[in-house]
C-alpha cells in the first residue's frame, strides 16, 4: 500500500504542513512551554523527509541514496521556503531562523533513520 500511495501521501502531507504553517492556528499553542514548537518542527520534518524518501524510491524509482538525498534537499528547501512565506505573506506568523534549524534537525534525524534502516528497504526497479 505504501509503495503505491507514497507520492500521494507525500503531497497531501506537504499541503497540510504548508497550511498549518501559513494559516492562523488557534490559541491552543500558547499553552505549550516556550520553544516547544521546535520539537514539533523537528518531528514534522522527520516525517516529511521519510515519506518523500519513499515517494522518490517507489514512485519516482530513484535508487536509495538518490531518493534520500532528494528527500533531504526537498525537506530543507521546503522548510526554508515556508519560513520565508510566513514572513512575507502572513500577519500572524513570522519567519524564524530557529524554526529552520529545527526543521533541518528533523531532516538530519530522518536521514539517520533511513541510513540505519535502508538495508531492509527494498528498492524495486
Amino acid at each position: 500500500m505504501l509503495k503505491k500511495q507514497a507520492l500521494l501521501l507525500s503531497v497531501i502531507y506537504s499541503v497540510a504542513l504548508a497550511a498549518l504553517s501559513l494559516l492562523k492556528v488557534s490559541d491552543v499553542t500558547q499553552e505549550f512551554p516556550s520553544n516547544s514548537d521546535k520539537l514539533f518542527h523537528a518531528i514534522a520534518y522527520t516525517i516529511f523527509t521519510i515519506i518523500w524518501f519513499f515517494a522518490f524510491l517507489y514512485n519516482v524509482k530513484c535508487k536509495k541514496i538518490k531518493a534520500m538525498v532528494y528527500a533531504a534537499l526537498l525537506s530543507v528547501t521546503f522548510g526554508i521556503l515556508i519560513e520565508i512565506l510566513q514572513g512575507a505573506l502572513t500577519r500572524n506568523r513570522e519567519a524564524d531562523l530557529n524554526d529552520v534549524i529545527a526543521n533541518t534537525i528533523g531532516t538530519i534525524i530522518a536521514v539517520i533513520v533511513i541510513t540505519t534502516l535502508k538495508r531492509g528497504v527494498k528498492n524495486e526497479q
